[in-house]
């Protein structure tokens, strides 16, 4: 028996769409320019990282209309209830996002779950202006693919000896997802898993994830068996 940490990507995942790509897609004028530069990231061109500062530089927009539009996205229905799941059983909750805190912090503030642990890449606002990203969790284990280095929290947790659950959907999911004891993936990583016969629970939303928690291992206490 060992103690158990859920790491949970953010867009996508826990919100019911990839936030900061819909709103690259909104405030970016130059489609043909942001469409390649994402064709460059997807092939391995660039790392997330330069991508994301090159978004950045494509936006027209400033912080309210970053707040509006924040404020026009919801999280999974069954978010909610799923963090209630797991406190209640003393389980160590994380978000680890290769997207911006700013929205993140945001929606996760408006759905009462503002005390998370987030760890993301950092959005600099200057005033209204959105200024510059910084990346705290950068190449934190000789890779420098992401902006925020998943696998990097993923091994922090297990060397304090927890079990790691991941859940995830997309393309920065794929290394820790490929380290975790359980997975439970969608969309893109679901592909992945598929593709590099990974073990993992196909998922369509946190009811989903608490129910095959429920009744596939034994969670008590903060205690898996897996």
């Amino acid at each position: 028996m060992r103690k158990v940490a859920i790491i949970s990507d953010f867009d996508g995942t826990v919100s019911r769409r990839d936030v900061g790509h819909h709103f690259f897609g909104a405030f970016v004028p130059r489609r043909r320019e942001w469409l390649a530069l994402l064709d460059e990231w997807r092939l391995g061109l660039i790392s997330s990282r330069e991508c994301l500062e090159k978004e950045l530089s494509l936006v027209r927009a400033d912080r309210d209309d970053l707040d509006g539009f924040v404020d026009g996205e919801g999280l999974d229905p069954y978010f909610n209830d799923f963090v209630d799941f797991g406190e209640r059983r003393g389980c160590e909750l994380l978000i680890a996002s290769d997207g911006l805190d700013y929205y993140i912090d945001r929606l996760l503030a408006r759905s009462g779950l503002g005390h998370l642990d987030v760890r993301a890449n950092r959005l600099v606002c200057d005033g209204p202006r959105l200024a510059a990203v910084e990346f705290p969790h950068y190449d934190k284990m000789n890779c420098t693919r992401c902006g925020n280095c998943k696998r990097s929290h993923l091994e922090e947790l297990r060397r304090a000896g927890f079990a790691v659950v991941y859940v995830g959907n997309g393309y920065s999911d794929r290394c820790p997802a490929e380290h975790a004891d359980l997975v439970f993936a969608k969309g893109e990583l679901l592909d992945h898993c598929r593709e590099r016969s990974i073990e993992h629970v196909a998922f369509e939303n946190f009811r989903d994830v608490e129910r095959v928690l429920t009744t596939r291992f034994i969670l008590h206490s903060g205690n898996v068996s897996l």
